[in-house]
């Protein structure tokens, strides 16, 4: 609820016992934990990273994998620098029901801070979002009727996942994580009477980051050396469904980043054991723009 009271605990009253608080200011976030079904991850990079440029597939337009994109599905594309322009990110207004409860809330201003995409051995895809809202509080029952992904879709899984040798050597890739931090604020005017913030903005600590893990089960010196000088190279990791578009086309997301390099990890510790791998965090950089690309393919026609 991000509810923020004035506590008066501190005030010499003489009087050996906490005083009653008092609403100051509130200060809501919200999070979401779901599978990566097609459509919902596409809206959800959408409020982390702008509204994407969709294609109709026509036969001729490809996808970051080459294959040529058909009639009945559209092609979304993410291209850094992420937007919107200007000073606001995305936002949206979100109704939470707890309907065994019957109880409801209404959030307003709230914006994606951070995406994070696992694909773990079991489970599906995992997409975890999370970030501030301006406002959030009770409201009467919206009586609204969602329109959920169909469960014939099928939800990414980690048996969708190619990820491609990104460096020579002999290292091999045990996991792969995908994380993108979104600096957002909320601000309460000076002068504003509400306790809520009035403000959604692009905070000041910099620019949307693109990074993750990519822990290796062997130990190669080719990492070590990436590591240690910086080394850039080529990522793409892509996501081909078991579920089709339209004909023998899958749904498809897609990550590329032109320069990904390791920034921190440590190789496993020395010990009396047959295997030892790495541990490696990356980040996407670049020396000019379109250092990261995303991309889903799916049967949506617009997230304008």
């Amino acid at each position: 609820m991000g509810t923020l009271p004035l506590s008066r605990d501190d005030e010499l009253r003489n009087q050996d016992e906490p005083f009653a608080i008092i609403p100051e200011a509130y200060d809501p976030t919200w999070e979401v934990k779901v599978r990566a079904y097609p459509d919902t991850l596409a809206y959800l990079l959408k409020l982390a990273c702008g509204a994407p440029t969709s294609v109709a597939g026509d036969g001729v337009i490809t996808d970051q994998g080459g294959t040529p994109v058909p009639t009945g599905a559209t092609r979304h594309r993410w291209t850094a620098p992420f937007g919107p322009s200007g000073a606001s990110p995305l936002t949206a207004q979100v109704d939470i029901a707890y309907s065994d409860q019957s109880t409801y809330f209404k959030a307003k201003g709230a914006t994606v801070q951070q995406l994070d995409l696992s694909t773990p051995t079991q489970g599906g895809a995992q997409v975890h979002a999370q970030g501030p809202a301006a406002y959030l509080s009770r409201q009467s029952n919206p009586s609204l009727t969602p329109a959920y992904e169909s469960l014939s879709i099928r939800p990414f899984m980690r048996s969708n996942l190619t990820l491609p040798t990104n460096l020579s050597g002999t290292g091999t890739t045990e996991d792969f994580t995908l994380s993108v931090h979104n600096p957002v604020a909320t601000v309460r005017s000076l002068g504003a009477a509400s306790k809520w913030a009035d403000v959604v903005e692009k905070d000041n600590v910099g620019s949307i980051v693109v990074s993750g893990t990519i822990p290796k089960r062997q130990l190669d010196q080719d990492d070590v050396d990436a590591l240690r000088n910086s080394t850039g190279f080529a990522l793409l990791a892509s996501w081909v469904s078991d579920t089709f578009v339209t004909g023998s086309y899958p749904y498809k997301f897609y990550f590329s980043a032109s320069n990904a390099q390791y920034d921190a990890g440590d190789p496993d510790p020395l010990m009396n054991k047959r295997r030892h791998g790495h541990q490696l965090n990356w980040k996407s950089t670049t020396a000019s723009t379109g250092s990261s690309v995303f991309e889903v393919v799916n049967a949506t026609a617009s997230y304008a």
